[in-house]
C-alpha cells in the first residue's frame, strides 16, 4: 500500500504543471493595470529591480521595482511616490485581477499580457536607455 502510494504521488508530481511564478511570466512579458476611467498603465519589468513604465497618458519613464512580503509589488518611477500593488503568486498570461483601495473600492484590474509591449514613443526603436528622462 505505502508503494502504491508514493507510486501514485511521483505520477501526480510528473504529470501536474509547477504552479507559474507571476514574476519569471513578468519578465518575459507585459502588465497592464487598468483604471477605473478606462485608463491604461504599462509596466514591463526586468531581473534586477529594473522597470519601465507608460502611464494612462502614455507618458513614458524609468523606474525602480522590488517585491515585499507585506505590501506586494511596489515600484517608483520618475521619482515619484512609490506604489505597491497585491501580486498573487500564481498569475500568468491572461490572467487578471483587482486591485482595490484600502477601502475597498476597485482601483485597477491588472492583467499580464503576451509579449513585452513597445513603450516608445510611437513605436520607435529607441532603448530604454535612448528616452531620456522625460
Amino acid at each position: 500500500m505505502k508503494r502504491m502510494l508514493v507510486a501514485l504521488g511521483a505520477a501526480l508530481a510528473i504529470t501536474l504543471p509547477a504552479a507559474a511564478d507571476t514574476l519569471d511570466s513578468l519578465y518575459k512579458n507585459t502588465l497592464t493595470l487598468t483604471d477605473t476611467r478606462g485608463g491604461v498603465y504599462t509596466l514591463l519589468i526586468s531581473e534586477g529591480g529594473k522597470m519601465e513604465q507608460t502611464n494612462s497618458v502614455g507618458t513614458w519613464a524609468a523606474g525602480v521595482w522590488y517585491k515585499d512580503a507585506t505590501k506586494g509589488f511596489c515600484w517608483t518611477a520618475r521619482g515619484a511616490a512609490t506604489l505597491c500593488i497585491p501580486m498573487p503568486a500564481d498569475k500568468d498570461v491572461g490572467d487578471t485581477w483587482e486591485i482595490r483601495s484600502p477601502v475597498g473600492q476597485l482601483s485597477w484590474v491588472a492583467a499580464i499580457v503576451e509579449g513585452r509591449a513597445d513603450l516608445t514613443p510611437n513605436g520607435g526603436s529607441a532603448t530604454a536607455g535612448e528616452h531620456g528622462d522625460h
